[in-house]
């Protein structure tokens, strides 16, 4: 398990024991971190739980292995409305966050200020939307813990009665996770399953943020299970990217209806929309909106027409 010469961030490694029933995944991520820091500017305590929803939305999606997405999705009666996290089977990530008043003047929210300190009162969605599946799956959980690891926790207690153990972190720089899941064994007996369960449990508790943000996978399993049979498997390479486009964006204008959009352009002179993800501004002018339009009638004109 030793590291390559250059240590590899935005990838995800799984692993295995081969001497007990458990698997576990470690991600790690610098530059598509980076890539959301620079497109909007976050108070210290929103930012670090941001940054470890997600890692955790890297980790669970490579646990349900589907072709589509998995979002994360906070909302919240606190100083924070809304988090959000997409993780797709094309192993992109993108995230965002809003919130009311000036949080970061807020001495309650210092960076090191728990989870239900930003969010208050809510509820953290875990949505799978599986392609050419007719409904997506979601499970809910209270935000009843002091951070995002404790919340899916229990998450994976109640709905998929498997012990599991999720550490995160986050900084200026990268964010990371770790993530252990217990699985269901025939060849044993289940009080050794258990014993080790609690044994894997306890060393990988020892694991500590500057490690998970530091180093290596290779170097920070051995360091943690260096007496387990702890195989790596394949690791999967994860980026940045966003979905939004200017096609996207104009049939967003056309549920306004063309006299509300122009209405609009009216009082403002243009169409402004901005990408909550990525940040990205689209401008749309009289003529934009009307070629929108003219495009919509012509759509349904055509599939009016179909026999």
């Amino acid at each position: 398990m030793n590291d390559t010469p250059s240590f590899q961030s935005d990838n995800l490694q799984r692993f295995i024991f081969d001497n007990a029933p458990i698997r576990g995944e470690w991600v790690h991520l610098q530059d598509s971190w980076q890539q959301i820091l620079t497109r909007r500017e976050y108070p210290a305590a929103i930012q670090k739980i941001l940054g470890e929803m997600m890692a955790a939305a890297a980790l669970l999606a490579a646990t349900v292995k589907i072709e589509g997405r998995l979002v994360l999705q906070i909302k919240s009666t606190g100083p924070v409305r809304l988090m959000m996290v997409e993780c797709t089977s094309n192993n992109t990530l993108r995230a965002f966050a809003q919130w009311d008043g000036e949080v970061a003047e807020d001495a309650t929210l210092a960076e090191d200020a728990t989870l239900a300190e930003v969010a208050g009162e809510g509820s953290l969605a875990i949505t799978i939307e599986v392609e050419g599946a007719k409904q997506p799956y979601q499970g809910v959980v209270s935000l009843q813990g002091d951070s995002i690891a404790s919340v899916l926790e229990t998450y994976f207690q109640q709905s998929e009665q498997l012990a599991t153990k999720i550490w995160l972190a986050a900084s200026d720089n990268a964010v990371a996770g770790l993530f252990i899941q217990q699985l269901p064994s025939g060849d044993q007996s289940k009080e050794e399953d258990e014993e080790h369960w609690s044994r894997m449990s306890q060393l990988a508790a020892t694991v500590t943020s500057s490690e998970l943000l530091d180093l290596g996978v290779g170097t920070l399993l051995h360091r943690l299970f260096h007496e387990e049979e702890c195989r790596l498997l394949l690791a999967t390479e994860l980026s940045f990217a966003c979905s939004c486009s200017r096609e996207r964006v104009a049939e967003t204008i056309t549920l306004l209806g063309e006299q509300d959009a122009l209405d609009l352009l009216e009082e403002k002179g243009h169409i402004e929309v901005a990408c909550e993800f990525c940040n990205e501004h689209y401008h749309f002018d009289k003529v934009d909106v009307q070629q929108i339009f003219s495009k919509s009638i012509s759509t349904e004109e055509a599939s009016s027409t179909l026999h």
